[in-house]
């Protein structure tokens, strides 16, 4: 009878043991994805050429809504998102394009323009990298946390993703995407500038010969 009473404590010990070490499951709050969800944006783009004298910049309002969501092959929940364009607040939407989002295993993806990215891999912590075109057919591109639960604008806590950052005296690209917790994207920057001027004492963004820049902020 002993025998059995420690036999059985020795079960119900490896038991607990087992259920205490399961994984916790990852916190996804700076990726959000839940139908219904929407986020409004104001897009900024401007475009230079100054040997053909093209000074283009375009505003407009852009929303993503997460409008339905489904499995895809392996059992994996896809989030279908549409995409909506207007010129001004007075302006009626009109969809543009369909890209989809979903988690898998510890990282976020978003699939825009039929290429995959890795947005986030969780947990996130400072200075974590990984390779946001692991998934894609283009170069090996690596991202960096560089900042974690900091304030920005109204949000009391964003991460910082830094894609991109590269720079000379006569080009520049850079991209970047900041996330709010329980929001998702508050902030994206793509600065594209293939040639600039050398005036000493400026900045690259305010001597460009030819180049882009693309800035879309949150408002809603």
């Amino acid at each position: 009878m002993k025998t059995r009473f420690i036999f059985l404590c020795l079960i119900l010990s490896v038991s607990c043991k087992k259920e205490s070490s399961s994984p916790k499951p990852f916190d996804y709050s700076y990726f959000p994805l839940q139908v219904g969800q929407e986020n409004i944006y104001k897009i900024t783009k401007i475009s230079i050429d100054a040997p053909s004298n093209v000074y283009d910049t375009q505003k407009f309002y852009l929303k993503e809504k997460i409008e339905s969501y489904y499995y895809d092959e392996i059992g994996n929940k896809v989030y279908r998102i549409e995409r909506y364009k207007r010129n001004d607040t007075l302006s009626d939407w009109i969809i543009s394009d369909v890209w989809m989002s979903q988690y898998v295993n510890n990282q976020a993806h978003k699939v825009e323009e039929n290429i995959r990215y890795v947005k986030l891999v969780f947990p996130l912590s400072l200075n974590l990298k990984w390779d946001g075109n692991a998934y894609n057919t283009n170069s090996a591109q690596i991202y960096t946390v560089t900042e974690l639960d900091t304030p920005w604008n109204i949000f009391n806590q964003t991460c910082l993703i830094i894609q991109q950052n590269q720079e000379s005296l006569i080009d520049k690209y850079y991209k970047s995407e900041r996330f709010a917790k329980h929001i998702g994207l508050v902030e994206k920057k793509i600065i594209n500038i293939t040639q600039a001027y050398i005036v000493s004492g400026l900045p690259i963004e305010q001597r460009i010969k030819r180049g882009e820049i693309y800035l879309q902020t949150i408002v809603n």
